[in-house]
């Protein structure tokens, strides 16, 4: 009886030394497999990391492609739901020594694991650069440009007008609408009239016609002599009438910065029609007077400008026409075109070049650690 006794002591003790031994087998194993999946997970996650902020770098490249412009510092954010999210910031110029013409700096972030990548890139342009010109046609040459004389203060008198035809930037329209407008106008019939308003002025204003209509915009009320104003719309022909303040004294205008949009300054003129862009400055008086356009100017078919034997035209900017028509210069006076502003560098918001593409330059993607 006392051995078989002791014999079931010593079961009991063997059986518990192995509960013991397979409870710790069992609680390493569930370590083991906690720590692997908490390793998964991890890995995980910087890889979810990695690919938001390219994400970053591709969703400003595919904005920078549909006319989209940014300054230096502007940043987008996006999120991808239960993954995480990405901010990316544009800079410009590149001085990161890879000689791009702006560089990207993204940062994704996927549960507790963040990942910062770097890109140069290199923004798509056309052999003939058009936002350098002072005029820049479809056509190529002066097409007709009469008595005029440009000069180019920044890129130098080559870059007066491009001589070979080239196809030319055109507006984005998902930017250049009523929705972006500051005032937007309807205008009905085949010759309207739309008169502006000293509340118009510093706007960004959109006038909306029939397909075939020429409008006219008089400034018979306006007694300013220098105004900011950026007008759009799809008018056919556009006639800009009485620009000129009824003292006789010079005129300047200039685009309007649009608070729908960064603030970002408008061309002077954005016209959509295929006809032409009339600048008619006829007033007459003993001194001479001069109609001072400072800014850019777009049109889908050409610009006339119109003014008597006293009044002269300065565009201190620059002009593209899509399809050039009639002459520029008028049939009196001299109309000066001056390059003052940098375009290339600075081109008017949500501008597209036709067959360019922004791109990473190959070899300048790098991680921060």
């Amino acid at each position: 009886m006392i051995g078989q006794k002791r014999r079931g002591q010593a079961l009991i003790i063997v059986v518990l030394i192995i509960a013991v031994i397979m409870a710790v087998f069992t609680n390493s194993l569930l370590g083991r497999l906690r720590f692997g999946a908490l390793q998964e997970t991890e890995i995980y996650q910087r890889e979810q990391a990695l690919y938001l902020a390219e994400m970053g770098v591709n969703q400003i490249i595919a904005n920078l492609n549909s006319g989209i412009t940014y300054n230096d510092g502007d940043t987008i954010t996006g999120t991808v739901s239960g993954i995480g999210s990405f901010t990316t910031t544009y800079h410009t110029p590149d001085n990161s020594g890879f000689n791009g013409d702006s560089y990207v700096e993204s940062e994704g972030k996927a549960g507790s694991f963040s990942r910062k990548i770097f890109a140069s890139i290199q923004i798509g342009s056309s052999i003939s650069d058009p936002f350098k010109y002072c005029l820049f046609t479809s056509t190529g040459g002066r097409d007709g440009v009469k008595r005029n004389y440009f000069k180019n203060y920044i890129y130098g008198n080559q870059y007066r007008y491009n001589d070979s035809p080239a196809s030319t930037p055109y507006p984005n329209e998902n930017y250049y609408n009523k929705n972006y407008a500051e005032k937007y106008v309807e205008e009905t019939g085949t010759n309207p009239t739309y008169r502006v308003k000293s509340q118009d002025l510093g706007k960004v204003l959109y006038i909306h016609t029939e397909s075939d209509a020429t409008l006219t915009v008089s400034f018979v009320y306006i007694y300013n002599e220098s105004y900011n104003l950026s007008i759009i719309t799809n008018a056919k022909n556009l006639v800009l009438d009485k620009m000129g303040p009824a003292n006789g004294d010079d005129t300047n205008w200039y685009g309007a910065k649009n608070s729908k949009d960064n603030n970002s300054t408008y061309p002077i003129v954005t016209h959509f029609g295929s006809g032409t862009v009339k600048f008619n400055f006829t007033y007459s008086y003993d001194d001479y007077t001069t109609l001072y356009l400072h800014g850019f100017i777009y049109t889908a078919g050409g610009v006339d400008m119109e003014y008597s034997i006293y009044s002269y035209g300065e565009i201190d900017g620059e002009v593209v026409e899509k399809n050039p028509q009639g002459e520029l210069g008028g049939p009196w006076g001299d109309t000066s075109m001056k390059y003052v502003t940098d375009y290339y560098t600075n081109p008017p918001p949500h501008f597209i070049i036709p067959g360019t593409t922004t791109k990473v330059l190959p070899g300048t993607f790098r991680e921060e650690f």
